[in-house]
C-alpha cells in the first residue's frame, strides 16, 4: 500500500497556549477548600465565628486573635480519591490514595497591657493544602460512533499540509504526519481540506486514561488583635504554591475491519509549576456572651504559573507500507508557556452559637463568582497571547456560586464529640453541559485535650456529580462522572 511520505517538520518557538490552558485551568486553580486542623474539619469547616483554630488563616484571620495562649500544630492527613466515570454506557471506576500534611501551624499569643483596651495581640504562620489535584479517571465506551480524528481534520481544514505541523504541532500536525488525516481529495498533492482516516460516524472503541498529580497550598502569616474581648479583627498574606502534573492519553480502535487504521493513541504530558499571593481580612463580634457574628474578605489570588506541555500521536495501520512499516509515531515540540491566573475574590459570612462550656453550633455562608476568574498572558513576554477568547467563555459558562456549611462540638470533661456538613454550589452557568450537582461533604471527628495538649480526629465523605468532554462537545456525548473523597485527619497540638 502507497502512503503519502511521512515528513515531521521541527519548529523552534511557540505557539498559541490555548491548547495547553483553558477556563477550566482557570477553575482548577480557583476551586479551593478550607484546610485547618481535625477539628475544624470535624465541624464541616464551620469555623468562621468559632475562630482559636489554625483553619482561620483560610476562612478568618479575625479567629487567630480568639487564641488565649500560644499554639503549635501538625495535621497529617490519609486521602482516597475515587472517580465512577461513564462514556456510552460504559462505567469505569479508578482510585487514588496520598499521604499528606494537610496543616501546621505556630500561634504566637502576646497579652496585652492590664491598663490597654487590647487585650491580646497574635501574630504566626499556618500552612494549609487547600486543593488536591491526585484524582485519577478512566473512562471507556464501545462502539462509540465519534472519532477524535474529526476534531483534528476539522482543526486543520483551510491549512497547507506543507505548514500543517508548523501551525498545529499539537494535535492535527500530528495527525497528519502518521496519516490519521488524509487529504480530503486523494489527488491533491498539496491539500488544504481533510478527513479523519476513520470515517466520523464509523464504530469505534474509545478509552481514555488521566492521570493527576500535585496540590495548591497556601502558607498564611498572619497578625490578629483583641479589642475589649468584643470585637476579633485579623488579616493574613497568603503565599500561595502551585504543582500539578497530568498524564492523559486517548486511544481509539476502529470496529470497521475493512478500514486500515487499526488504532491510534494521542497522549499529552501537562507539568504546571508557579505561585502568587492573596489577602484576606476580617471580623468577628461578640454580640453577646453566647452569639457571635464574624465576617471575611477573600481577596483573588494572584498567580503566575509556568506550563511544561508535550504531546505525541502514534498510528497503526492493518496493511504495510512499501518499506514495511505499519506504525507511525509524531511528537510536537516540549515547549513552555508562562501565564497568569486571577482566582475571584470570595466573601464569607459567619454566625456561632456558644453554649458555654457544654458545645457549640456554627454556621457559616460563602459567595465566589467564577465568571470573575482571568486568565492574562506574561507581561514580560512581548505580544503575549491575551486570552480574550478563554476569558469570554469563563464570563459565559461559569456563575456566581454560595456554599454553606454547618458544624456543631459538644463537651463531656476533657471529650469533645463533633459533626458537620457542608455544600458548595456547582460553579458551571444553568444550561452549561458540565454543570453538576455541587459538592456535598459529611464529616465527623472527636478529641481529647487538656490544658498543654490535645490530640483530635476527624473522617470526611465528599461526593459530586459533574460531566466533561473528552474532545469537542459537538463530536462526542458527554462523559458523566461522580468524583467522591475520603480523608482521615489527626492533629496533635501543644501549648506551652
Amino acid at each position: 500500500m502507497a502512503r503519502r511520505a511521512l515528513g515531521i517538520a521541527l519548529i523552534v518557538g511557540i505557539a498559541s497556549p490555548a491548547l495547553a490552558q483553558n477556563d477550566e485551568d482557570a477553575l482548577r486553580y480557583s476551586w479551593v477548600q478550607p484546610g485547618g486542623t481535625a477539628r475544624s474539619w470535624g465541624l464541616g469547616s464551620a469555623m468562621g465565628a468559632v475562630g482559636a483554630d489554625p483553619s482561620s488563616a483560610s476562612l478568618n484571620p479575625a479567629g487567630f486573635a480568639l487564641y488565649n495562649t500560644s499554639e503549635f500544630s501538625i495535621t497529617p492527613l490519609l486521602e482516597v480519591n475515587s472517580a465512577s466515570t461513564t462514556h456510552y454506557g460504559t462505567t469505569r471506576d479508578a482510585s487514588n490514595t496520598r499521604f499528606a500534611i494537610g496543616n501546621f501551624a505556630l500561634v504566637l499569643a502576646y497579652p496585652g497591657k492590664s491598663t490597654s483596651e487590647w487585650k491580646a495581640t497574635h501574630f504566626g504562620v499556618s500552612f494549609d493544602r487547600e486543593a488536591t489535584y491526585h484524582w485519577d479517571r478512566n473512562a471507556y465506551g464501545s462502539p462509540v460512533n465519534s472519532t477524535m480524528l474529526q476534531q483534528f481534520a476539522s482543526d486543520a481544514n483551510g491549512t497547507p499540509a506543507d505548514v500543517l505541523y508548523d501551525t498545529y504541532p499539537y494535535g492535527a500536525g500530528l495527525a497528519w504526519d502518521t496519516y490519521a488525516i488524509d487529504p480530503a481529495d486523494p489527488n491533491d498533492t498539496l491539500p488544504s481540506t481533510y478527513a479523519p482516516a476513520i470515517p466520523f460516524g464509523s464504530d469505534v472503541e474509545q478509552q481514555r486514561t488521566n492521570y493527576g498529580d500535585g496540590r495548591s497550598q497556601t502558607t498564611s502569616i498572619f497578625f490578629a488583635a483583641n479589642w475589649m474581648d468584643k470585637v476579633y479583627l485579623g488579616a493574613s498574606l497568603g503565599l500561595v504554591s502551585i504543582r500539578y502534573d497530568r498524564s492523559l492519553a486517548h486511544t481509539e480502535r476502529s470496529l470497521v475491519d475493512t478500514l486500515d487504521l487499526n488504532d491510534f493513541v494521542f497522549s499529552e504530558e501537562l507539568a504546571t509549576r508557579g505561585g502568587g499571593v492573596d489577602l484576606k481580612v476580617g471580623a468577628v463580634v461578640r454580640v453577646t456572651d453566647r452569639l457571635r457574628m464574624g465576617l471575611s474578605y477573600h481577596s483573588p489570588r494572584w498567580m503566575t504559573l509556568d506550563d511544561a506541555y508535550f504531546t505525541r500521536m502514534t498510528t497503526r495501520f492493518r496493511t504495510p507500507d512499501q518499506q514495511g512499516r505499519s506504525s507511525y509515531t509524531a511528537e510536537s515540540p516540549s515547549s513552555t508557556f508562562s501565564y497568569n491566573v486571577n482566582s475571584p475574590y470570595s466573601l464569607l459570612a459567619s454566625a456561632a452559637y456558644i453554649a458555654g462550656k457544654l458545645g457549640l453550633v456554627s454556621v457559616d455562608y460563602g459567595y465566589t463568582d467564577y465568571s470573575r476568574m482571568d486568565l492574562r498572558g506574561d507581561p514580560s513576554i512581548p505580544n503575549s497571547y491575551d486570552f480574550a477568547a478563554e476569558n469570554e467563555v469563563i464570563r459565559t459558562s461559569y456563575r456566581g456560586a454560595h456554599s454553606v456549611r454547618v458544624g456543631t462540638e459538644w463537651r463531656a470533661g476533657n471529650w469533645y464529640m463533633r459533626g458537620g456538613w457542608g455544600w458548595w454550589q456547582d460553579p458551571y452557568a444553568d444550561g452549561d453541559a458540565r454543570q453538576g450537582t455541587g459538592y456535598k461533604r459529611y464529616t465527623v471527628g472527636g478529641g481529647y485535650r487538656n490544658d498543654h495538649l490535645s490530640l483530635d480526629l476527624a473522617f470526611n465523605y465528599g461526593t459530586r456529580d459533574g460531566q466533561y468532554y473528552l474532545y469537542a462537545p459537538q463530536l462526542v456525548d458527554a462523559t458523566s462522572e461522580r468524583l467522591t473523597d475520603t480523608r482521615a485527619l489527626l492533629t496533635l497540638a501543644y501549648r506551652p
